[in-house]
């Protein structure tokens, strides 16, 4: 019986420490993690997250620019989950909708390909705004909530800022004055 007992705990212990060095270290496959939660009364059918390596420039004139050429994202969710987040390093840039309604865009670098990270996204509604929260948890993880704006308003913004407000420092989630 001890003899299991001390299997079982090594058996453990080593699948344990495989998957430490996978997250961290080896990249044997690849561990990004999606979900998606939404509160009443939205529905994750409506939600889709398209994600891109280097696919999107903060020089850009308008918001408009997200949405002119759709085949350089792949797309994560729609729905339901479609695809793994791919794991590369550098500026991986997320376009995420709401009902092709409301739309966000934001950037997370990753220092190291073999970096894997969780992504939550959580979804709200309040009075007649989509509220986004993003929880990107590991080595290069962020975690930020802003209200969704609306696609037929993106000539307006540029990086999810009004043009009017636009600022030179780029946080990779907006485009702020000092």
């Amino acid at each position: 019986m001890n003899k299991r007992i001390i299997i079982l705990g090594i058996l453990i212990v080593g699948i344990l420490a495989v998957l430490k060095l996978n997250n961290d270290f080896l990249l044997f496959w690849n561990s990004n993690d999606v979900s998606v939660k939404t509160e009443n009364p939205l529905t994750n059918e409506k939600v889709k997250i398209e994600s891109g390596i280097s696919v999107n420039t903060i020089n850009r004139a308008n918001d408009t620019e997200l949405f002119t050429d759709r085949k350089k994202y792949s797309v994560i969710y729609d729905g339901k989950k479609k695809s793994g987040i791919l794991n590369e390093y550098g500026e991986n840039d997320f376009l995420i909708t709401y009902d092709n309604e409301f739309y966000y865009s934001f950037r997370q670098f990753k220092f190291n390909r073999r970096n894997q990270h969780n992504y939550d996204f959580k979804f709200s509604k309040q009075a007649n705004d989509v509220v986004m929260n993003v929880n990107i948890s590991g080595k290069d993880g962020m975690a930020f909530e802003r209200k969704m704006l609306k696609i037929k308003n993106a000539k307006n913004y540029v990086c999810n800022t009004l043009i009017d407000s636009v600022g030179t420092v780029y946080n990779m989630i907006d485009l702020k004055k000092e």
